[in-house]
């Protein structure tokens, strides 16, 4: 086939990276969605077989998950962990390497899809698949997030590569062990594409039976003997959620990559395919607009991570601190990584009301900046700093530039009195 102009292969991939690595750069703290797999991560790598002091068991979730995505990821990082733990850093720069594996694997994924891309339909079609996924928010954003989408979706990107390739024995593999490990609901999206495999007669019943009997004995096995172990009970973990949308971002897009090329290449034939080519540049433009609105909107957006640091700055690493922190503390930005100090105690507990008197034995409380909460704890504790985050955007044309994010107190760091009678 021949090779359309477009840009040489590795600077699509630093391209990628370059743009994952932003995003995540600037919002370096996570929300409660990616709390078990992040918490995962921290374990395995800190509390390795002494499974007693894991976080699973303290807040097992709705569902159970499986361990298969984190001690993938922490034997990745497990180097880096060594040297960092070396160099005494705090644990938070393990935090931002972790994701950032993550986020490599995604970035790979990708590159190697656009590999098959180049191959099929030129290189021009390959470089508009790379710059409308690395303009798109949301692809780029999520790509470093350690949610259970996430940790399948580089391998369904492998899985619908294969497929493209007609590599029917390893998109048969793939698809059954991110199904029946990772995400079920993917049956939708990867059995349709298997379906198409079978009326097209690229794959006959008994090949589907060769590659798919083996491979989901093979997946559930090591699924279930893996996370039995972790559970301590034998267990097939997988949460029913249909979040399904992420996985076909880079599908639309080389539908997308493909349209583009079809204009650009006929750009000089008529006034219409000048203006579409005019298009084409504008959306990449205004994609990359969006992404830089929304990434600005986010890293305001993890008030209780930048409590933690501001706790660790405010407070000498010497004092004897005991921290309770509070739900919407622990949903923004709150993880294992941000526990910086050893001798601190970090209690996440959930049965305590703002009145609670057990509450009023913490010297330091990290809670919602409610000031009725607030005036309870008033006998004891006193504000030490608040927190602001993310209300809403506002839009002023008289200004330069006409947004501007509106920022509001979020959350309180309480800190106890010094005569208190609970001190």
């Amino acid at each position: 086939m021949a090779r359309k102009r477009g840009f040489p292969e590795f600077p699509l991939f630093l391209l990628f990276m370059f743009v994952a690595g932003l995003h995540l750069l600037a919002c370096p703290f996570t929300k409660v969605e990616e709390s078990f797999n992040l918490q995962a991560v921290h374990d395995i790598l800190y509390h390795r077989l002494d499974l007693e002091k894991y976080d699973h068991h303290e807040f097992p979730g709705v569902v159970p998950r499986t361990f298969l995505g984190p001690l993938f990821i922490s034997a990745l990082s497990t180097p880096m962990a060594g040297l960092l733990t070396f160099l005494e850093a705090p644990k938070f720069y393990m935090q931002i390497i972790v994701r950032g594996v993550l986020g490599l694997c995604v970035c790979l994924t990708l590159w190697n899809m656009q590999k098959e891309v180049r191959r099929q339909f030129g290189s021009l079609v390959a470089s508009l698949f790379c710059l409308i996924s690395a303009s798109q928010f949301h692809l780029m954003f999520y790509s470093t997030r350690m949610l259970p989408n996430v940790f399948a979706l580089p391998v369904v990107l492998l899985a619908f590569t294969s497929w493209m390739a007609q590599r029917q024995g390893r998109f048969i593999c793939f698809s059954a062990f991110v199904i029946i490990v990772l995400r079920s609901e993917l049956c939708l999206l990867l059995g349709l594409m298997l379906l198409m495999s079978l009326l097209s007669r690229r794959l006959s019943i008994p090949q589907l039976f060769y590659y798919a009997v083996p491979a989901g004995i093979l997946s559930l096995g090591l699924t279930v003997c893996v996370d039995s172990v972790f559970w301590k009970k034998l267990l097939w973990p997988e949460g029913q959620e249909l979040r399904f949308i992420i996985y076909t971002f880079p599908v639309f897009n080389i539908v997308a990559a493909r349209g583009c090329s079809f204009i650009l290449n006929n750009y000089q034939k008529s006034w219409r395919y000048k203006i579409g080519s005019l298009l084409i540049m504008g959306h990449l433009v205004a994609n990359g607009v969006y992404s830089s609105v929304s990434l600005y909107v986010s890293h305001h957006n993890y008030p209780g991570g930048k409590a933690m640091q501001e706790l660790h700055a405010l407070v000498p690493s010497t004092s004897d601190v005991s921290l309770h922190i509070d739900v919407l503390a622990a949903q923004t930005g709150v993880s294992r990584f941000l526990e910086l100090n050893s001798k601190w105690r970090y209690d996440k507990r959930e049965d305590l009301a703002p009145g609670d008197p057990f509450l009023k034995t913490y010297s330091h409380i990290l809670m919602e900046a409610n000031s009725t909460q607030i005036s309870l704890l008033s006998d004891s504790h006193k504000p030490l700093i608040f927190i602001q985050g993310y209300e809403h955007i506002e839009i002023n044309v008289s200004r330069v530039p006409p947004l501007s994010i509106k920022l509001n107190s979020k959350l309180v760091v309480l800190e106890r009195l010094p005569h208190s009678q609970y001190t």
